[in-house]
């Protein structure tokens, strides 16, 4: 996977903003562990869009997909009291599995690939 793609860029930013989230949502201490949350899946998914954007692979594709699963589900999991917080991190999570898997989708190489080898 070496072409360098868009999508990679919007999740990084959407990493920015998760990790950011609650400073700006006002969520800091106030939720059981969702800025905890935030901050470890917004700085994971950054280094990992990071990496994707100088060396694209799929690997970090899929990571990136396994960590907007976790924050689609999160909410739930952890108990977010807030509408508002939830309603941010299933949004943040769609946004990431829809990016990286666009981007994997995206990639001629190594789509080609996974059709040969089957």
């Amino acid at each position: 996977m070496r072409e360098k793609r868009w999508q990679d860029w919007l999740n990084l930013l959407i990493g920015i903003w998760l990790f950011i989230s609650p400073w700006v949502m006002g969520f800091v201490g106030s939720n059981a562990g969702a800025d905890w949350n935030a901050w470890i899946l917004g700085a994971a998914i950054v280094v990992f869009s990071a990496i994707a954007v100088s060396l694209p692979q799929a690997w970090e594709e899929v990571i990136n997909i396994l960590l907007g699963i976790w924050m689609v589900i999160s909410s739930w999991v952890i108990g977010v009291a807030s509408r508002a917080v939830e309603t941010n991190f299933v949004i943040v999570g769609l946004l990431v599995i829809l990016f990286a898997a666009w981007a994997m989708a995206m990639n001629r190489t190594w789509t080609r690939r996974t059709t040969i080898a089957q």
